[in-house]
């Protein structure tokens, strides 16, 4: 008995070294180095967060709790085919689709219904949505021709829609803008044709006219004015926009220093440790580590789409495209937002913002994206969607 737990033991870790040799080494890498700098800057950030008690060891500690269980989810993700976890992608949607239902009827928090709690942490449905978006998207394009058509593009896009459509029912603007690019990036990557995208992007454009008269609050709609006109707001809506255009500003070429941002920009912030970590990454590591995070968020993005270049197997490439697109959307609304350049909105910054539901939607994200990679699946099917 003994020599036979010692045997499924030994099995088990090759097994686990023989996977861990086809993973991307690099964008782990990558990866890890921006939780690794994201665990920096919150601990510096969250010292003086409403809550903490002044202290940064408590949010620090629940970040680290949160790596872990995105690690482990991770890790057990490598565990199943991603071929596999695509036949399950039906269930997994309409499970997503009742999670987002069910948070509609909890008790708002910051004037949005889009927790669960748990009591140990709050969990986000919407952010848990996203992997299961791609995988069911991904699913329902990898093997037909039917989107080639204006008509055929109706199944996908409602797919898409309703997740939408509850998300902005909460509201949850960001995570909604997020969405966006990426049923259009794995459209086109599926082979659907330019100028049938076209005409939804311009239909889009008078949705979000109806949108301002229908669906968003007035809150939002004053961080737009704001947005255009932060003067006029600058002592309400634009109050976060104009401090962290002056907490990047402020930090010059090499930053003020770990824990320097406490007396003026940054300090001012209310989600600094959240929405703004990129504001605090700037004026406390400077240009310096404003731009090698920048750097690393783009290598991500790009190390995803150069594996779904490598795969050959439609549904994989279509997953890699929808995580590289997810990733770097989110990153560059992030950043714009921090930089002024975008209307303020509340959206994580991949791998490096606190947050539980964030940290683990990316980590899954990332789990898939390695999936693919781990799995050159050969197949009998035209090497190119187009």
């Amino acid at each position: 008995m003994q020599r036979e737990k010692t045997a499924s033991l030994e099995s088990a870790w090759a097994g686990l070294c023989r996977g861990a040799g086809r993973l991307d080494g690099p964008l782990l890498g990558a990866a890890g180095l921006l939780v690794l700098l994201g665990l920096f800057f919150i601990a510096s950030a969250s010292r003086t967060v409403p809550g903490s008690g002044g202290e940064s060891a408590g949010l620090l500690a629940r970040q680290v709790v949160f790596l872990a269980l995105g690690a482990v989810a991770l890790v057990a993700l490598q565990k199943f085919d991603y071929l596999t976890l695509l036949r399950q992608s039906p269930l997994l949607y309409l499970a997503g689709l009742l999670l987002l239902c069910a948070v509609l009827f909890t008790a708002p928090v910051n004037g949005a219904r889009s927790w669960f709690n748990l009591y140990f942490f709050k969990l986000q449905p919407s952010e848990i949505m996203k992997p299961v978006l791609i995988l069911t998207l991904a699913y329902y394009l990898m093997y037909r021709d039917s989107y080639k058509r204006l008509s055929g593009l109706c199944v996908p896009l409602v797919l898409w829609f309703i997740p939408l459509a509850l998300i902005l029912k909460q509201p949850d603007l960001g995570t909604a803008m997020v969405l966006i690019p990426v049923v259009f990036a794995m459209l086109y990557a599926a082979g659907a044709r330019l100028w049938h995208l076209g005409l939804m992007m311009l239909a889009g454009g008078g949705g979000l006219v109806g949108l301002w008269f229908t669906v968003m609050k007035d809150y939002q709609k004053r961080r737009i004015l704001a947005w255009l006109d932060p003067d006029q707001y600058r002592l309400n809506e634009a109050w976060q926009q104009l401090h962290s255009e002056m907490a990047v500003g402020s930090g010059g070429f090499l930053g003020k220093g770990w824990g320097q941002s406490g007396r003026d920009g940054v300090a001012l912030l209310p989600e600094r440790h959240t929405d703004f970590i990129f504001a605090v990454t700037a004026e406390e590591g400077g240009f310096v580590i404003g731009a090698l995070v920048l750097a690393l968020l783009a290598f991500v993005a790009l190390a995803s789409l150069n594996v779904g270049l490598r795969t050959r197997e439609p549904a994989g490439r279509l997953i890699a495209v929808g995580v590289a697109t997810l990733l770097g959307g989110q990153a560059l609304i992030n950043t714009g937002v921090a930089l002024g350049l975008l209307p303020t909105t509340g959206l994580t910054l991949p791998f490096v913002s606190y947050g539980g539901s964030s940290l683990l939607s990316t980590f899954l994200c990332l789990g898939l994206l390695m999936n693919v990679n781990a799995r050159q699946e050969p197949v009998l099917a035209r090497e190119d969607f187009a």
